[in-house]
């Protein structure tokens, strides 16, 4: 019978690297949320976090993306913001009911251009 042993220098590296990285991981997919606050929307994701305020906010749509962002899901709603460029400017979302979300947050946009769009669902 063989026993196959892991040296124990290995296994201190294994633990050091994993479990950390298993923790972050854990940390974003348990701690992704966004909150429709007074004067701004709030997205939370692990140790990440935005606040967009409501007035900056220039056009929104319902899209699929695959893009790094703060949404656990492909089905996404963009945000894109005024003075700000494609790439700072564009934060995608996904909450649980998108298009109900999307309607809460279109109402508290005031100055919402009128490009306004319900884009791929």
């Amino acid at each position: 019978m063989t026993i196959i042993t892991v040296p124990p220098d290995e296994t201190l590296i294994a633990y050091t690297v994993g479990l950390p990285s298993v923790v972050f991981i854990l940390w974003i997919y348990w701690g992704t949320y966004y909150e429709l606050r007074a004067n701004y929307l709030y997205c939370r994701s692990g140790p990440f976090f935005e606040e967009i305020p409501y007035e900056k906010i220039s056009s929104l749509r319902l899209c699929q993306s695959i893009l790094a962002s703060m949404a656990l899901s492909t089905q996404r709603i963009e945000i894109r913001q005024h003075s700000r460029g494609y790439v700072l400017g564009t934060s995608y979302i996904s909450p649980l009911n998108r298009e109900d979300f999307l309607q809460e947050l279109t109402r508290r946009c005031k100055n919402l251009e009128d490009n306004f769009s319900h884009g791929q669902r």
